[in-house]
């Protein structure tokens, strides 16, 4: 990444500090953490880990008893909200337990070694993987697609996949309202209100992007499609968000991956 894209994922990664606190955002947070599972001693992938809500609800849920958690993003700011968020978990966990690493997963997952994770979540970001074919200069939905197969890789056999995604063509307007109304009750309507403008504006831009084809916010069927396509079963979807974004769970199967001669 050149300087000028690392600004661009700093300055978006601070536009989504905030809203962990809206109320859509916190019931995305309870129909995602709901369908995790994270054992003792287990390890787990927080892609795209924004400020590590996923990262805190993971150790609140395992009551700390989880192994460890790598909360990847490609933004490096967000490096500084998972070391403040380390700070106010309980149990506080041991030096290494949270490990944030900057990872671009546009480009595959290639730093992480094949089924070295009991589970992965993931809070709308995977929309986000881009690939611009270098002769057309168009936007593909390669790696995209790609990410779906990297993160059965990682997995162990049997390994939790929870994530989600935005509905296609989200009302973000919709999550504006519901985050607004809670910030006025708390007395913060100012504030409120400048981080629901700050976030559809932000929307606003995500809009046109995928419409170059450079996001990817698609369908059930084409999400189910490509979780089958990689090898995952067991799959489940509900809706949240301010019914603006889908949460989806499945399953790697028992057996290892066969490597490839």
């Amino acid at each position: 990444m050149d300087d000028v894209n690392h600004w661009l994922d700093d300055r978006c990664a601070q536009a989504f500090w905030d809203q962990h606190k809206a109320a859509p955002y916190q019931e995305l947070l309870r129909d995602t953490i709901r369908w995790a599972e994270p054992g003792p001693g287990q390890r787990w992938l927080d892609l795209g880990c924004g400020s590590g809500q996923l990262t805190a609800a993971l150790w609140q849920k395992s009551q700390g008893q989880i192994g460890s958690i790598v909360a990847a993003d490609c933004a490096a700011i967000n490096q500084q909200a998972i070391e403040r968020l380390q700070r106010r978990l309980n149990p506080p966990p041991l030096p290494g337990q949270i490990e944030f690493r900057r990872v671009n997963f546009s480009d595959g997952l290639y730093e992480f070694e094949t089924a070295s994770f009991d589970g992965i979540m993931s809070g709308l970001a995977i929309s986000y993987a881009e690939h611009r074919d270098p002769q057309s200069g168009q936007f593909t939905d390669r790696a995209y697609n790609q990410l779906y197969h990297e993160m059965r890789r990682v997995l162990k056999p049997g390994g939790q996949l929870v994530f989600s995604v935005n509905v296609p063509d989200p009302n973000f307007w919709k999550v504006f309202w519901r985050s607004l109304g809670p910030g006025v009750r708390l007395g913060k309507p100012l504030r409120a209100l400048w981080n629901g403008l700050r976030m559809m504006r932000y929307g606003a831009w995500l809009h046109r992007e995928a419409r170059r084809g450079r996001f990817h916010f698609v369908s059930l069927s084409a999400i189910t499609e490509r979780l089958t396509e990689a090898g995952f079963d067991d799959l489940r979807y509900r809706l949240s968000y301010a019914g603006q974004a889908y949460v989806v769970a499945a399953k790697a199967p028992a057996v290892a991956l066969v490597k490839a001669a």
